[in-house]
């Protein structure tokens, strides 16, 4: 059985790129722990 991925809006995943691009440049894993993303795929 396969586990269902969340859906994010568009406004919230254009907020998270914008913190992993310049200039802000933010690493993948604090983004995603800030953001209460998880890792696993």
């Amino acid at each position: 059985m396969r586990a269902c991925m969340p859906r994010y809006s568009n406004e919230r995943k254009a907020a998270v790129l914008k913190k992993l691009l310049p200039p802000i440049n933010r690493s993948v894993p604090s983004v995603s722990t800030e953001e209460g993303i998880s890792g696993a795929v």
